[in-house]
């Protein structure tokens, strides 16, 4: 049975990551569990499967591997508050929609919607047809998928828990259409059943997309798909936000001046109640400047956006002069002494990048962007501060996930090493005076060295900044900085005192040159 379990879930092979279920907080705000999670660092074994589902472990898998390929992704439907979330409603449009699908119940009693593939598929693929799955799901575009990364560079990226941790007593199972669990036997069975050929899913992405659409304006064949949607039925809500991104859509099709003809029917035709003349002939006097581009992240555009059409449209969101805001998700945060945020940005092809900052340094717009720029090779344009703050507060819903490094893999972990070779098997000051000249000396358990000696000892691929380095012996090594130390000959200096470290392992000591013998 474990073999079958292995075939469906597997992923990334040579790291794999961890829930420790001992350790559950519940987060009464939202009704759900929250274990701590860590990547373990080392390949996952059939073994990890089996002890999956005997419950002595709890593993999450990362669905891409180091070549961009996957044969399984999931819809990851994580409510507001999992108190008053409703199955039944997202089995019923699975059932209506045709989906071939696998519902499971995840750990805090959200929902992970599998697809198991017969053969693997580009990753970037795999998330465009999550992607379309989403609005006949009724679910936001900013529900997560996994996988999350298209591609594997230096990080793992992130992982999704799997089903059927504890198989005896899980509550992690599958779902039939009426709401009724199944046993690992029968899920199994289920998803072998499900598993689409690579041609099977193109089919359905195409024919998902076509119900999507149908019944909007052929005007929009050629434009963005959420215009398309939108104009299926008069809008009543977020009419000057569509009227506008009508406007956008409408310079760049038909130019001037036959696109302001086109926003006065388009006024007429798409929403209710229309606006008065005046209000709008006041607009098409301010449109008839230069524009920005569309208002994807604002409603009701975002609701109903379909980024991946959108992208390959003449007139979609790529012919924008000036682009939106990218699409921010997937907000992890690594519990390093100088806490780390990973998230996912959307690049203007579309295609998702990893990106990474400190947690505090996410916030403040210009570092977020410069580190875009850096990690993802393209600059976004800026928001106004009011923008910003909207922006922030809609990127943390849901709340970052929170997951430990691996053992060994915090910044205090491989500092340690580095200080050890210095205060220990380091050349030791033999007077005092010799902390000026770059060395240590150690007296009644405490090293006392120079800051700046100490730096230079760092190889050069060490990650941090010589701040955060003193940050990290501080909080973890409660070293104490500039502290006033007499050498002698009433001379003070300011140095760094450390508690002396412990000799865990074989201290250094230099070979001394023996005397020959006189005869």
């Amino acid at each position: 049975m474990v073999e079958e379990f292995v075939k469906l879930f597997t992923g990334l092979t040579d790291n794999f990551g961890k829930a420790d279920m001992s350790k559950v907080v519940f987060d009464t705000k939202r009704n759900k569990i929250k274990p701590p999670y860590v990547w373990t660092g080392y390949a996952i074994t059939s073994t990890h499967y089996q002890e999956h589902l005997d419950g002595k472990i709890s593993i999450g898998i990362q669905p891409c591997t180091r070549e961009g390929k996957v044969s399984f992704g999931c819809i990851d439907v994580d409510p507001a508050n999992y108190k008053d979330f409703k199955i039944s409603a997202l089995l019923f449009l699975i059932e209506k929609n045709k989906l071939p699908v696998v519902p499971c119940r995840s750990k805090s009693g959200g929902l992970h919607i599998y697809l198991f593939l017969k053969e693997e598929i580009s990753a970037q693929t795999m998330r465009d047809s999550l992607t379309t799955f989403l609005l006949p799901l009724k679910l936001k575009p900013t529900t997560e998928l996994y996988p999350k990364q298209v591609e594997l560079i230096d990080t793992p990226g992130q992982f999704i828990n799997l089903p059927y941790q504890n198989k005896k007593e899980t509550t992690r199972y599958a779902l039939n259409k009426n709401n009724e669990p199944l046993s690992l036997e029968e899920f199994i069975k289920t998803a072998q059943d499900s598993q689409l050929t690579a041609s099977k899913l193109n089919d359905l992405v195409t024919r998902c997309n076509e119900d999507i659409l149908k019944g909007g304006d052929p005007e929009f064949a050629d434009g963005p798909p959420c215009l398309q949607r939108l104009s299926i039925n008069k809008l009543t809500d977020g009419r000057d936000r569509f009227l506008y991104n009508y406007m956008v859509f409408a310079k760049k099709k038909y130019k001037d001046p036959l696109w302001e003809d086109k926003v006065v029917s388009a006024n007429q035709n798409y929403i209710s109640p229309s606006f008065t003349n005046t209000i709008i002939q006041s607009k098409l006097r301010s449109w008839r400047k230069d524009t920005a581009g569309h208002t994807c992240n604002d409603d009701p555009i975002h609701p109903v956006c379909l980024k991946h059409i959108c992208l390959k449209r003449a007139y979609g969101v790529i012919s924008d002069r000036t682009k939106a805001f990218p699409h921010i998700y997937g907000l992890t945060i690594i519990k390093y002494t100088l806490p780390i945020l990973q998230f996912m940005v959307e690049k203007p092809d579309g295609k998702p990048a990893e990106c990474e900052i400190l947690r505090d340094d996410f916030p403040i717009q210009r570092k977020l962007r410069n580190t875009i720029y850096g990690q993802a090779h393209f600059m976004p344009e800026p928001l106004s501060p009011i923008k910003y703050d909207e922006f922030l507060n809609r990127v943390m819903i849901p709340p970052p996930k929170v997951i430990d490094p691996p053992e060994g893999a915090s910044s205090r972990a491989q500092l340690y090493p580095h200080l050890y070779e210095f205060c220990i098997n380091g050349i030791k000051a033999k007077k005092k005076p010799e902390i000026r000249g770059g060395l240590c000396w150690t007296e009644g358990g405490y090293h006392h060295f120079l800051w700046t000696s100490f730096l230079e000892t760092l190889p050069a691929r060490w990650h941090l900044t010589p701040k955060d380095t003193s940050i990290i012996l501080k909080k973890d090594y409660k070293a104490e900085f500039g502290h006033p130390y007499n050498i002698g000959n009433n001379q003070t200096i300011r140095c760094v005192k450390l508690k002396q470290l412990h000799i865990d392992q074989i201290e250094h000591k230099p070979t001394e040159k023996k005397e020959e013998d006189n005869f």
